[in-house]
């Protein structure tokens, strides 16, 4: 099972995947890793180990910025790409619009680094993909 803060320390620093990773701590009740790739400080990973998964999820935007007149156009659109889109599905937390994506509490480092860069790309990806459907 994965814990945490090792993961942090063991991504900290790293050069895995062309990145370099920034990882910190998140105290709360549930422990969270806020993990930042070079060049990506805008769309930080939070991954938290669920049990026997490990949940990994980016902020995309908030519903404040949805464009009213296309948000269904824009759902429509975010139903269409979680097929295509390996890894990640898009989802929704209160009033925040994510990407997220979960793995075994077995996986390897290198996997999870797998995860996390591909979620960060999916990220990015999809922030390009709604900039349409927003104010």
């Amino acid at each position: 099972m994965i814990e945490i803060t090792k993961l942090g320390q063991e991504l900290a620093g790293a050069d895995l995947g062309g990145f370099t990773w920034n990882c910190e701590l998140i105290d709360a009740d549930i422990p969270v890793l806020k993990v930042t790739l070079a060049g990506r400080e805008e769309l930080p990973i939070f991954i938290s180990n669920a049990g026997d998964e490990v949940l990994c999820m980016c902020y995309l935007f908030d519903e404040s910025q949805v464009d009213e007149s296309r948000r269904a156009e824009m759902l429509e659109v975010m139903l269409r790409m979680n097929l295509p889109m390996p890894l990640s599905s898009f989802g929704k937390l209160q009033d925040q619009y994510i990407v997220f994506g979960a793995l075994s509490a077995s996986s390897t480092l290198d996997t999870l680094a797998h995860e996390i860069t591909t979620l960060s790309d999916n990220s990015v990806e999809a922030i390009g993909a709604m900039s349409e459907y927003l104010k």
